[in-house]
């Protein structure tokens, strides 16, 4: 697909922005690659214009290609959002039924096990902690205790195949809250390569606005298509909202 291989050719390019100097879109990025477009396809037809003041015509392609490449860029980036979002949802959902299987597991082995010092002692150091993670590990540990200690727990008549439960819910809410997690506590790659990608197209998109402003100067109505229109809509309301709020005072 042009748009992914955009980004793999400008890849190193885009690497090599360096953090300190990568900037984040200021509005949803879907608009500002729609705004892009529409750029590219206003200076393409006002190119000989824009050409005689000392813009060069690789500019063009530079935008189209930056374009493609944070389209990709972003599409990853929310690719894995959704993967985030679904995550927490299942976590929400089935987590309260983890902790119950947790709770189960250690009051019937606890009973089961009241005259074993030895395995109670095990149990309550399977109970230290009270993150999430812990829970999860707490799930693994009981099933491997319970399977290796069986017949006090068929004593009481407790069904063992619960053992296989905690051992598969471990393994599941293990991969839900490595999901939910993964990259919480530092810089996203797939995010800080959509930044430096906007950082570059960012480059390209404000010379050639550069250039268009110039040259169409004298043209309001022209002009207007080498400047954002979300931003200027969105001050538009700022002025509208404090021109209400000084009446209102």
């Amino acid at each position: 697909m042009p748009d992914q291989q955009d980004l793999l050719d400008l890849l190193q390019e885009i690497n090599a922005v360096a953090k300190e100097e990568t900037k984040t879109c200021p509005m949803p990025v879907g608009i500002y690659i729609h705004e892009g477009e529409g750029l590219y396809t206003r200076a393409t037809l006002d190119k000989d214009r824009l050409l005689e003041v000392g813009m060069v015509s690789e500019l063009l392609d530079k935008l189209l290609a930056r374009l493609g490449a944070l389209r990709t860029a972003q599409a990853n980036w929310e690719e894995m959002v959704s993967v985030r979002d679904e995550a927490r949802k299942i976590w929400n959902e089935e987590s309260p039924a983890m902790y119950d299987l947790r709770e189960e597991l250690i009051d019937h082995m606890e009973f089961a096990y009241r005259n074993d010092e030895v395995l109670l002692e095990k149990l309550d150091t399977i109970k230290e902690g009270d993150s999430q993670a812990d829970a999860i590990q707490d799930l693994a540990n009981l099933a491997v205790l319970g399977k290796n200690n069986i017949e006090p727990m068929e004593t009481i008549n407790y069904d063992i195949t619960k053992f296989d439960l905690a051992a598969t819910t471990a393994d599941r809410m293990a991969s839900v809250l490595g999901n939910v997690n993964g990259h919480m506590y530092v810089d996203d790659e797939r995010k800080l390569i959509r930044d430096k990608a906007y950082t570059l197209l960012k480059e390209v998109v404000d010379e050639i606005r550069n250039y268009g402003r110039f040259v169409f100067r004298k043209d309001a109505r022209h002009v207007k298509a080498y400047s954002s229109k979300y931003q200027r809509e969105r001050m538009i309301e700022y002025r509208k909202k404090k021109k209400q709020t000084s009446e209102n005072d």
